[in-house]
């Protein structure tokens, strides 16, 4: 089954949260976990950036778990927006509550360098925090998934294309030298820029691939306006073309 053919097939992200609050406790435990396992990630990362220590961003973390799995957030509808806004609302309350639970414990000293100050008013400023935890999430899994395939397939896309980002400045013939030192046969400037196209070709669609997973939708207009949220659409722009058109088919 091809990768549109799979997509296709994926359940709209908001009924797999209305099946994690089912009084089904199999069906509601299997949405839990899809759940957690494509938010789980970006949770962490942000708050490990909001609070700079892990101890404390593991016990919100695991804090927000149960909350979610007993089933204290059924209230989510998608009239609130969407889910990952909702997710970012909830977690800034956590840190919040957190923070003032530190004030309120006289045998605790607060060490300011470690510890950002969370300003109920800045809720733009936490959206945007969130939104580059998710974005590096995404961007996580479109490298993962390329480099997977230059595993499987042997093709040098994943190899070639770190390169070029690691080293922007980088004459396409010493990237063709090194390309080609990893080949073990001779590649010209040429031969490079074809691999570079296709890799990216290929990373912009599994880039794709991520967000509509992570959205469990094949609409590509919800793909479209998420990428351009994450700032990521300038990327994705052919790829994009292609999806739509090969989903109006």
């Amino acid at each position: 089954m091809g990768d549109l053919e799979r997509l296709s097939q994926i359940e709209t992200l908001w009924s797999i949260v209305r099946k994690a609050h089912q009084p089904d406790e199999e069906v509601a435990r299997d949405a839990q976990r899809q759940l957690l396992e494509q938010y789980g990630n970006a949770i962490q990362r942000y708050l490990n950036a909001k609070l700079r220590d892990p101890a404390a961003a593991d016990d919100i973390y695991q804090d927000f778990a149960i909350k979610f799995v007993r089933g204290d957030f059924h209230k989510a509808s998608p009239e609130i927006g969407k889910f990952r806004t909702f997710i970012r609302t909830v977690l800034y309350r956590q840190i919040a509550d957190y923070y003032r639970g530190k004030k309120r414990r006289p045998n605790v000293q607060l060490d300011l360098e470690l510890f950002e100050p969370v300003d109920d008013s800045d809720e733009e400023s936490q959206d945007e925090q969130f939104a580059e935890a998710w974005r590096d999430e995404m961007l996580k899994k479109a490298w993962d998934a390329l480099y997977e395939f230059e595993v499987n397939s042997k093709k040098l896309w994943y190899s070639v294309l770190q390169l070029r980002v690691k080293n922007p400045e980088m004459k396409s013939a010493d990237l063709a030298r090194s390309i080609g030192d990893q080949l073990g046969q001779p590649m010209s400037s040429a031969n490079v820029r074809v691999l570079l196209h296709r890799a990216r070709e290929k990373f912009s669609k599994f880039l794709i691939e991520a967000i509509s997973n992570s959205l469990n939708s094949n609409s590509a207009d919800d793909i479209e306006e998420e990428l351009a949220d994450l700032n990521l659409l300038e990327y994705c722009q052919a790829a994009l073309a292609q999806f739509r058109a090969q989903n109006q088919d």
